[in-house]
């Protein structure tokens, strides 16, 4: 009666594991390949905010199967989906060509060479980047031949020596996920440890990118200010982020089977990671003794996580750096002036694109995220400068939702305001401190410098 039982339970059994391999088709012969193409909408998912957003040259597209432990990188242009691979390009099945003369394979004795691009500095370059990304995976596929390229007969390896809109993947279940490549700005170092990483060494879950920050002397970090001395030093020295940094556009497809035969159009509709961030001030003048004229309005404002996950959009908002940024002068209605001796009220106006703003724990404290340090250049005067605790403003503009462990958030909106109520009071040598009452964050005095500004 038991083997009864027994026998409809095992027939069930098999009949279910039969089915899984037939439908998920996740085989584990990495010969055998199926094809898909890649293509961009830049409309659907980008902000509607008035502000006009440059669609990147070129994408990053990680393509992971589920089940399998298989997954490759390729690098596609942003308009017509055709690329390159980075990891695990197909290799040729041609046979090599022998070269009669000297009965060896062209390329044995030669060293890999992959030529310079942009994106791809040659060795001399002083520049920090992250290039094996590009140029490792490469030449790794490129080695697979044995040190050169086998051709096919009507020319180059596609995706490898020439650009290819087809490119060709393992049969299966897959997550892609794709992000626009920037190697002068980002730090692409998680994600080529991952491409390159054995299979089932890393996941996903763990595919991060960061900004590239600099110490503040560093020549490469643009629009500084000479002599400035820091008065909000945290971290590990290695402080800041480019002023005019591109944003982060990124989107995904998740359980989409790839199957062979077929020949698929995945179409990713990029949104923005980053925040646009507004921050706006006004300057009142105390012009009782001597007109004074305001040239320009510099800023550096602490906060700004600069490491993201890719797989959620988590922002680590435990690790913050900043950004020195310039300040537009504007009238009442926002239109862009030159300060002149008879204004006797500004508007200060700073846009900013960053992953969020993070507050202060307290409002405070003068050191830590969620600071402002100005200096405002003023004609026949030394600069004067200034700080402020943003804590209340940042919490009113609600940029980020913390997911509950203190360390991940992630942002509420694309676009933000942080409106300072309070007012910076200055006459021709000195900022005027308020008294900071009501809940509005307070100006502090820092005295003046003689500063200069680096373009």
């Amino acid at each position: 009666m038991m083997k009864m039982r027994l026998l409809p339970c095992l027939m069930i059994l098999m009949l279910a594991v039969s089915c899984t391999e037939v439908s998920l088709y996740e085989g584990t012969d990495y010969t055998d390949r199926a094809k898909v193409k890649f293509a961009y909408d830049w409309v659907s998912n980008m902000p509607n905010d008035g502000f006009d957003h440059d669609v990147p040259d070129s994408m990053y597209v990680i393509a992971k199967r589920i089940v399998g432990a298989w997954k490759c990188g390729v690098k596609v242009n942003s308009t017509d989906g055709a690329g390159y691979y980075l990891t695990n390009a197909p290799e040729l099945e041609e046979p090599e060509v022998i070269d009669e003369e000297t009965d060896s394979i062209p390329g044995d004795n030669d060293e890999i060479d992959v030529e310079p691009t942009p994106e791809t500095p040659t060795a001399d370059s002083t520049a920090v980047d992250s290039t094996a990304i590009e140029a490792e995976p490469v030449a790794a596929a490129r080695a697979h031949s044995r040190g050169y390229v086998r051709t096919r007969a009507e020319g180059g390896q596609p995706g490898v020596d020439e650009p290819t809109d087809v490119f060709e993947i393992i049969p299966g279940f897959y997550k892609f996920v794709t992000f626009n490549c920037d190697t002068t700005e980002y730090i692409y170092q998680d994600i080529k440890e991952y491409l390159l990483a054995e299979e089932n060494k890393t996941t996903l879950q763990e595919l991060c990118m960061e900004y590239k920050r600099y110490a503040y002397s560093d020549p490469h970090l643009r629009g500084t200010v000479r002599n400035w001395k820091d008065l909000n030093l945290y971290g590990d020295g290695k402080n800041y982020i480019q002023p005019d940094i591109t944003p982060i556009y990124y989107d995904s497809i998740s359980n989409e089977r790839i199957v062979r035969g077929d020949q698929p159009t995945l179409t990713f509709a990029p949104g923005l990671l980053t925040q646009n961030i507004d921050i706006r001030f006004k300057i009142r003048k105390k012009v009782d003794v001597v007109p004074i004229i305001i040239d320009s309005v510099y800023a550096d404002i602490s906060g700004i996580p600069y490491r993201v996950n890719l797989s959620n959009d988590y922002i680590d908002i435990k690790q913050t750096c900043k950004m020195m940024f310039q300040n537009y002068m504007e009238d009442a209605n926002g239109n862009r002036i030159t300060d002149t001796g008879t204004n006797t009220e500004l508007y200060c106006h700073g846009n900013i694109d960053v992953l969020s703003v993070v507050n202060a724990h307290d409002s405070t404290t003068t050191k830590g995220p969620g600071i402002m340090q100005i200096m405002v250049f003023i004609r026949g005067y030394q600069p004067i400068r200034g700080m402020i605790n943003l804590y209340h403003c940042i919490r009113r503009a609600n940029l980020i939702n913390d997911v509950g462990d203190g360390v991940w958030a992630r942002k509420r909106k694309n676009h933000g305001v942080l409106e300072i109520d309070s007012d910076l009071l200055i006459d021709e040598k000195l900022l005027i401190s308020d008294d900071g009452e009501g809940g509005l964050d307070r100006w502090i005095p820092m005295g003046d410098e003689d500063i200069v500004i680096d373009t």
